[in-house]
């Protein structure tokens, strides 16, 4: 990210000893029902909050009240950008005998702590009547810890879309947050969803459910070209559907998307591939499509599988969260993320993608971290261990999404890699390629090249190893 300046700092310093007083939100009232300093990050608050606002429509006027998690720089100064996580709770519509953690915030899970390291503000927010109808507005007070993010009240699903945008102007305007130590403003705030959330995203941005772009920026993430709907019909208020054409005009929005979002919607009947959310003249549009990555890799959600897969996206998302924020930052005149990366294939008579595949059977093109391989100016780069599907065929639909991960035989690998030195050096012409084009920060680039050097290669370094 880029520093901070010398007057946002100065501005900083204000806030925080109460100089600056934001203007209020768009919201009724903010209640902080938990808080204690973040044990993951130094100087970050972590607060449990119940926002409560209105939401005024054509037959009348409503009212909701939702948990939220909000994460916030107090000792330190912020980097002026909002992360507003579209908390996923797709478990509970597939699985509907879910208990209370069936919520998951997959912005944390797949960044890790590097929103806080560089100075985001993070709120999570609930905004499924489908969740609060099942467990309802507050919490029983039977001794035992709850989820806060399942209990709350919504009176229409429609009524997500106003939810969604008095989070981000919350985060804009956190004047209803009570006593002295509420978050400092940011200019700037983001969306982030992923799957579930990404075509709640898909969905805002097809209907133009935000006309005054209170949001600055879209990181949609692992979903096909499909709408998560948003209404009063039983028992889900809305489901994933077809998506109506995206507009023409729009705020900066970066896509992520797996080998699974490529193939998987036309096989469940649930939308389309991601290859119909390709926008190669949009100039506001970037797609970057994973070779070897699966829809909920281990690295984000273990299932406790013996072969889900185990190749890891997140040096990615984390790049991608950077990129996206200094575009919108920059305007129209400053620096623009890497150019859009897509996977090579076709469509077949029936509109589903066909992938080109490489010599290792993973998708060919698009984004190449190191576990696949590619190659840099004419040199193969890249280290593959083993074969990584898309799907892992089974009857639960997560598992499927978990895709799989097969090791090549020790015999195999010698013949690939004679020498640790040798392996090392493929992944770093992957991994400088990357950090060199920004589809991966230095700081990954660094960790990528250490876990080469301490990456047990063969049956014998396993067992060197205690594994």
């Amino acid at each position: 990210m880029t520093k901070i300046s010398k007057g946002k700092v100065t501005l900083c310093l204000l806030a925080a000893f109460g100089w600056i007083v934001p203007a209020a939100a768009a919201i009724d009232s903010v209640r902080v029902d938990k808080t204690r300093p973040y044990e993951k990050a130094a100087g970050y608050t972590y607060a449990e909050i119940t926002i409560a606002g209105t939401v005024r429509r054509d037959d009348g006027v409503g009212q909701y009240s939702v948990p939220a998690i909000l994460i916030y720089p107090r000792q330190r100064c912020g980097n002026d950008v909002g992360v507003v996580d579209w908390l996923n709770s797709a478990a509970f519509h597939f699985f509907p005998e879910t208990g209370e953690t069936g919520t998951i915030d997959f912005t944390l899970a797949s960044t890790g702590t590097h929103l806080f390291d560089e100075g985001y503000t993070y709120l999570s927010i609930q905004w499924n009547k489908f969740v609060t109808e099942k467990f309802g507005p507050t919490a029983p007070k039977d001794g035992y810890d709850h989820n806060h993010m399942v209990y709350g009240s919504i009176e229409r699903g429609g009524d997500a879309w106003e939810i969604f945008l008095d989070a981000a102007r919350f985060l804009k305007n956190p004047g209803k947050f009570p006593g002295k130590n509420r978050p400092a403003r940011v200019d700037t705030v983001l969306s982030s969803g992923y799957s579930q959330g990404g075509a709640l995203q898909l969905e805002m941005l097809a209907h133009n459910l935000d006309p005054k772009r209170v949001y600055d920026g879209h990181l949609i993430q692992m979903i096909g070209f499909g709408c998560w709907k948003r209404d009063d019909s039983l028992p889900h208020f809305g489901f994933l559907g077809d998506c109506t054409p995206l507009p023409a005009q729009h705020v900066p929005v970066i896509m992520l998307a797996s080998e699974t979002d490529m193939v998987v919607y036309e096989m469940l009947g649930i939308g389309k591939s991601a290859y119909f959310a390709r926008r190669p003249a949009d100039p506001n549009w970037r797609q970057y499509e994973m070779a070897g990555i699966a829809h909920i890799p281990e690295s984000i959600v273990a299932f406790g599988l013996p072969n889900q897969s185990s190749a890891d996206p997140r040096p990615v998302f984390r790049a991608a969260f950077d990129n996206l924020a200094r575009w919108v930052r920059s305007g129209k005149h400053g620096p623009k993320p890497p150019p859009s990366r897509h996977l090579e294939g076709s469509l077949d008579a029936n509109g589903a993608f066909t992938p080109t595949k490489d010599a290792d059977g993973h998708f060919a093109g698009g984004v190449r971290l190191p576990h696949v391989e590619s190659r840099v100016q004419g040199r193969v780069a890249g280290a593959p261990l083993g074969n990584y599907t898309p799907l892992n065929p089974s009857d639960n639909v997560f598992f499927l999404l978990g895709g799989t991960f097969t090791r090549f035989s020790d015999q195999e690998l010698l013949a690939r890699y004679p020498t640790r030195h040798g392996y090392v050096k493929r992944v770093k012409r992957a991994a400088d390629d990357l950090a060199d084009r920004d589809y991966i920060t230095r700081k990954d680039r660094r960790a990528l090249l250490k876990a080469a050097e301490d990456e047990p290669l063969y049956s014998s370094d396993f067992v060197g190893a205690g594994r």
